[in-house]
């Protein structure tokens, strides 16, 4: 006897008690969600939500990546999508095992694999989701599966049932309620994200600007590929270089591309480009960087997922921008065009060009080569400029590629805590690299104490948490090598976590007194900051190659870039193909490590004039030198009437220090103090500090 249908008919939306998650058997266990149906009327998609080990479900499934909260920019405006979902966030509906009938009722519920679900009688659980899952699952499960079981565009693959039926979703296949839990899950992430069958990129539900934006990559950027063929790569890239992207005539005489650009004006196509970037959060958030890196085979979807979009056409058409020098005028023409909001202080850039990169190295196993350590501090620099809600995933969401990068069977070397807080997490990070990292480049990214949010890290851990830190400049980079020596060595060390006994080595650009030294070896181009100097004192003080209104003054006078601007635009190769080569906001994004070079470059001069008698480098004739030397800068300097991004001549005096100086704290223990800027690309020059250092890595500090 059949119930009447009064009663077996559920309630839309009835409430339902929520689901509640049973513990996983093992740290090598995840869970997968299995769609089984779809009500697009009520916005309830059913569920199983079922434990595997993970060495049990290679390629049977897809692990999403996406973004947390919105995947819009707040300063963006969002259209209305062209299929209006419906008012609810999608609830999935967790069935259990006993569910599933062998006999047909007439109000059953139909799975998509053609199973018979009793969505009555078991105990059914709810599991919300919101926000930018909620529309993930909208997207997705529209004309599910069948739509996701055709050819791939990119690459004519086929998708397996299990593959577009099984996914994971951090949100809801990890308890975020149990701290434990989500810490044993962190480091699967990399083995997770590499043995699914696909990683499936989810950039949000808004469509605006993704028509234009696939026209980039599927009809401009094959054109362009076209005529750089044909022309040669040399002779093509030169070009483009020397050509107007804005400029109709350009495309047409030059490309030989023909078609009208998308909204019908080349600058608002272009710009439309950039936007698409900018203001979608997906490109710039942290979890992202490992996601993709990691990733077999990866995918991407946004809005309803008419839109096809590759990631080899994304990552091949940045790049492209960056070889035909285009960016710099991409970025003036967005400034122009668009809303202050879109051109922040900070420069994020595409958001894909820096992974690309990774992801390449990656999956040719260069750590291999280069090492472990070395590998993983490239991924921090990565996602150091990238937007997190927590801040300890900065360094978590690296961990499944540090995991891959190290040798076989060793674990992490440092305990992943979803419970401690943000400075003892850096702190682990910074002192895993100090001793296992042979050159010590996480110094080279300390930034200047003003810029710290963290001010109770120790100095000599990066604040990770900000990207304020002194960016390598080009050709004006310094280098630095600094090592903690081991007592042994062996081919393929183990990570370590405590303090080995042996040498800190620090090479740098000063002499001290400490112990004893190694040679003296300049790592900078003192002549070329001496000639930089020339040469602006050689310009006048306004450089007439572009003109801007005066903000005072008579009538109509006009005046040019500064002089200082126009050389560091020339130096750093900061050019534009149009009459704004090298606007002042331009200008002021290279200006701080600029100065910095400069003053770190010259601040040499000014340490060869402290050498003394017993210095292992010391001679009378080379002092001498370097006196005539340091005359002659400071005469330059007092001498130009604009000093905006050249350093006083206090400054570099007072600059010199960078010396490793041993001290005591308070209760008498060693400790060791940088003196000077903490922009500590080339500290010292060769100290050899013999012990002391071990255990005591805390106290390592830089005024």
């Amino acid at each position: 006897m059949t119930r009447p249908r009064s009663q077996s008919n559920p309630n839309p939306r009835r409430s339902r008690p929520p689901y509640t998650y049973t513990p996983l058997s093992s740290p090598r266990h995840i869970r997968l969600i299995r769609i089984l149906t779809y009500d697009p009327v009520l916005s309830q998609a059913y569920i199983t939500l079922t434990e595997h080990p993970i060495d049990a479900i290679t390629h049977r499934f897809t692990a999403l990546s996406y973004t947390w909260g919105s995947a819009i920019e707040p300063f963006d405006i969002n259209p209305t999508p062209p299929l209006a979902p419906s008012p609810d966030n999608v609830e999935l509906i967790v069935v259990p095992q006993d569910a599933f009938k062998t006999f047909s009722r007439r109000d059953d519920l139909a799975t998509t694999e053609g199973a018979l679900l009793d969505a009555y009688t078991p105990d059914l659980r709810s599991l919300p989701v919101t926000g930018n899952l909620s529309d993930f699952f909208r997207a997705y499960l529209a004309g599910f599966p069948h739509r996701h079981l055709q050819p791939r565009p990119e690459d004519g693959r086929r998708l397996s049932f299990d593959q577009v039926a099984q996914l994971w979703a951090d949100a809801v296949c990890i308890d975020q309620g149990n701290a434990d839990e989500k810490a044993s899950q962190i480091p699967l992430m990399g083995e997770l994200y590499s043995l699914s069958g696909r990683v499936l990129g989810w950039l949000g539900l808004d469509e605006k600007r993704l028509k234009v934006f696939s026209w980039w990559h599927k009809v401009v950027f094959p054109a362009i590929g076209r005529f750089v063929q044909e022309s040669g790569r040399a002779q093509g890239i030169l070009k483009l270089r020397e050509g107007n992207f804005v400029d109709a005539k350009f495309w047409t005489d030059v490309v030989g591309f023909m078609e009208e650009p998308m909204g019908g004006h080349w600058a608002t196509a272009w710009s439309d480009y950039w936007a698409f970037y900018r203001t979608r959060r997906y490109f710039h958030r942290v979890w992202i960087v490992q996601e993709v890196v990691v990733a077999g085979k990866f995918d991407i979807m946004a809005g309803m997922g008419v839109e096809e979009l590759s990631w080899g056409d994304m990552t091949g058409f940045a790049y492209f921008l960056g070889h035909a020098g285009w960016i710099d005028v991409l970025n003036s023409l967005a400034g122009e065009m668009l809303s202050s909001e879109y051109t922040d202080a900070v420069t994020r850039g595409f958001g894909i060009t820096d992974i690309g990169g990774m992801q390449g190295q990656h999956q040719t196993r260069t750590f291999e080569q280069s090492g472990w350590a070395e590998h993983w501090w490239a991924t921090l620099s990565a996602v150091r400029r990238r937007e997190c809600f927590v801040q300890q995933d900065r360094v978590f969401a690296t961990v499944g590629i540090l995991q891959q990068a190290l040798p076989k069977g060793n674990p992490l070397p440092f305990p992943v805590n979803a419970t401690i807080t943000p400075e003892e997490v850096f702190i682990n990070a910074g002192k895993t690299l100090l001793l296992n990292c042979e050159h010590l480049t996480l110094l080279s990214f300390v930034e200047h104490p003003f810029h710290r949010q963290l001010p109770n890290l120790p100095s000599w851990v990066p604040d990770l948490t900000t990207a304020k830190f002194p960016w390598p400049l080009g050709t004006f980079d310094t280098p630095f090598t600094a090592c903690i020596l081991p007592s042994t060595t062996t081919s393929t060390p183990p990570p370590r976590t405590t303090t080995p006994s042996g040498e800190l080595h620090l090479r740098g650009i000063h002499l001290d007194t400490i112990t004893s030294k190694t040679a003296y070896e300049a790592p900078m181009n003192i002549r070329l900051a001496e000639t930089v100097l020339q040469f602006l004192a050689a310009l006048p003080t306004h450089y007439a190659h572009v003109t801007f209104p005066a903000a005072e003054g008579p009538e109509g006078t006009m005046e040019g870039q500064f002089s200082e601007a126009a050389l560091v635009h020339t130096l750093t190769c900061h050019e534009y193909t149009n009459v704004n080569r090298g606007t002042p906001d331009e200008t002021g994004r290279v200006s701080v490590s600029f100065r910095e070079w400069l003053l770190v470059a010259l601040g040499q001069v000014y340490a060869g004039c402290l050498l003394r008698e017993g210095d292992e480098e010391y001679a009378p004739e080379r002092v001498a030198e370097c006196e005539e030397r340091r005359k002659e800068i400071e005469r330059v300097i007092g001498g130009l009437e604009v000093k905006v991004l050249v350093p006083d001549v206090e400054d570099l005096r007072v600059h010199v220090p960078y010396v490793l100086r041993r001290g005591q704290a308070q209760d008498g223990t060693a400790t060791f103090v940088f003196r000077g800027e903490c922009y500590v690309h080339g500290v010292m020059n060769g100290e050899l500090m013999k012990g002391g250092i071990e255990g005591q890595l805390e106290q390592v500090v830089l005024v």
